[in-house]
């Protein structure tokens, strides 16, 4: 009993400490401080040689998952365009890390804007949802299309033990 009493005491001060963090009353933390901190190379360009820019995108996105930040909808960026997503824009943004396991899903498409709902829509909606969006909204929908990589499926969180 003692110990179910301490999970929901450690949730409870999770819970406080996101609040505190979304009020703007305690500081985050730095992605990629946190990752380089771990040991983790992530030069302030991309390497050149693709081996090497998939092996080092491969240490990154794993060390994300490591510290609770799920990436997904990249399957419209090359391997250069993703990276340089993570080093310029992602992992530069204040965020709260959790000790509990929670998780922040990631995505370079971002949230709300024209271009991003037009790549979500192109690349990455349904059938459904493109219809619905249309009835919503009435715009002309971008043709859909094929992402022209395939990467999603692999990264954590999304294989078959995601299931």
């Amino acid at each position: 009993m003692t110990l179910i009493h301490e999970e929901e005491n450690d949730l409870i001060a999770e819970l406080e400490r996101m609040d505190r963090f979304f009020e703007g009353k305690e500081a985050g933390e730095i992605p990629l401080e946190v990752l380089r901190g771990r040991g983790i190379d992530i030069p302030a360009t991309p390497p050149v040689d693709e081996a090497e820019l998939r092996a080092r995108l491969l240490e990154i996105v794993e060390g994300m998952a490591d510290i609770g930040m799920m990436l997904e909808d990249t399957d419209h960026l090359s391997d250069a365009e993703l990276y340089r997503y993570l080093v310029d824009d992602a992992l530069l943004e204040e965020t709260m890390l959790s000790p509990a396991g929670g998780q922040w899903h990631i995505s370079p498409i971002g949230g709300g804007s024209e271009e991003g709902n037009e790549i979500y829509l192109r690349y990455y909606a349904d059938d459904e949802y493109r219809e619905q969006w249309h009835r919503d909204f009435g715009d002309a929908l971008p043709p859909k299309e094929k992402p022209p990589y395939d990467r999603d499926r692999f990264l954590p969180g999304h294989g078959p033990e995601a299931s």
